[in-house]
């Protein structure tokens, strides 16, 4: 799990902004929270959702985890023909003290990196990209490192400074300080990405991990992503227990459907048929509401975060979707049923109609201050907002702040 997360001068964010989702000791035990695999003393919230107005950065704040988690498990060389797998996609802030300056990512977050299948640690990531001071070159990583807590005490696993310094690696990596492998990471490449590529284990785990999660998102570069129905039947039809799982949850979403199979077009194109109770004729996936394209479009990427127990990321989880739909894919990451391995769920809404099911340690408002920075703050850093408050009317009156203002 996710236990922070922090981005400076990316986009709308100038200076850091840091998302510290450790449960206060105050906070009632409520199931929903989940105990911290290294720090059990520690509760952290199982959804996340990003509130506020259109323009405000919410977006931006899940493109900048995407970013990082893009950033570490890709050592592909720069590509001006293909940013999205470049370097070249990221965007500082552009004020003139801002706009030479790196970008910077740091996560923290539990994993079974040094012992596959044991005990999730905690591990703190961190890298900073950027141009050098006159703007002409490329894109270049001027920091990266990956620390562990043994016994609470941080422990370095490497660490590297700007082109041309000595890389730090440890003895858990296997490798040797002067090793050829090491003098393979390219200025525009993190250690990690390119360290995989040679095939070294504890690189290797990390970048998947952190390709899992750029897999289960749906924010690409420029906008967002959804899988083609061709896509999602190969899915569906190579995975019968996903199938299975599927129509369960839809079957419970009060869509009246009771389930959903595989057909061909007039033109020989396979196609969904969703069964419905009290018809006798199954509907074309054409035919359906918006709402359940939508959904039917997102399961396989929710059972591919639940099942793995890794993040989730999507912006406008409330797309389409009845509010009450939205709210009842929350809970599935919410109940130690539906989700035995931890997984977790960012999103962003527009929806607050979702507030009233919300605790205020799952709730982050966004707004921009005068100069257009984006801010950010938890709703339980809102000074007097009693646990039994109901979310949506304080914040329609202010209290929580982030309300549009229009005109």
């Amino acid at each position: 799990m996710i236990t922070s997360f922090s981005v400076e001068n990316y986009h709308s964010i100038r200076e850091e902004v840091v998302l510290d989702l450790c449960i206060p000791g105050t906070a009632p035990d409520l199931p929903r929270f989940r105990r911290s695999a290294s720090k059990p003393d520690i509760r952290l919230p199982s959804v996340v959702v990003f509130i506020g107005p259109n323009g405000s950065g919410k977006t931006t704040l899940l493109r900048a985890l995407i970013t990082a988690a893009q950033l570490a498990s890709s050592a592909l060389p720069t590509d001006a023909n293909n940013p999205i797998k470049s370097l070249r996609s990221l965007s500082p802030f552009f004020s003139p003290e801002t706009r030479r300056a790196p970008t910077r990512f740091c996560i923290e977050l539990e994993a079974d990196w040094l012992a596959t299948g044991e005990a999730r640690q905690l591990f703190h990531y961190e890298l900073a990209v950027g141009r050098d001071d006159s703007g002409l070159k490329d894109y270049s990583f001027h920091y990266e490192a990956l620390f562990y807590f043994p016994k609470g005490r941080p422990r370095r696993l490497f660490e590297r400074g700007g082109p041309g310094e000595p890389i730090y690696v440890s003895g858990e990596f296997g490798l040797k300080p002067n090793d050829e492998r090491l003098k393979a990471v390219r200025e525009d490449a993190s250690v990690v990405a390119t360290l995989a590529l040679f095939n070294v284990p504890l690189a290797m785990r990390i970048a998947e991990d952190m390709r899992l999660v750029l897999w289960s998102s749906n924010i690409v570069y420029g906008g967002k992503w959804e899988p083609p129905t061709k896509t999602v039947i190969q899915w569906f039809e190579e995975n019968s227990e996903l199938k299975t799982w599927a129509e369960k949850l839809i079957q419970s979403s009060d869509l009246g459907i009771q389930g959903f199979h595989f057909g061909y077009s007039l033109l020989g194109e396979k196609v969904v048929l969703f069964d419905h109770h009290g018809l006798d004729e199954s509907v074309h996936e054409h035919c359906e509401s918006s709402g359940t394209k939508r959904l039917f479009h997102l399961l396989r990427q929710i059972y591919f975060a639940l099942n793995r127990g890794i993040p989730l990321v999507l912006d406008e989880v409330d797309g389409d979707l009845h509010v009450d739909i939205a709210g009842e894919v929350l809970d599935w990451f919410r109940s130690r049923e539906t989700n035995p391995n931890d997984a977790q769920l960012f999103v962003t809404s527009h929806n607050v109609g979702l507030l009233d099911d919300l605790e205020k340690e799952e709730v982050f408002i966004v707004e921009k201050d005068r100069n257009g920075a984006t801010k950010v703050h938890g709703a339980q850093d809102v000074r007097g907002l009693r646990r039994d408050a109901r979310l949506y009317p304080k914040y329609r009156a202010g209290v929580l702040g982030g309300l549009p203002k229009i005109g």
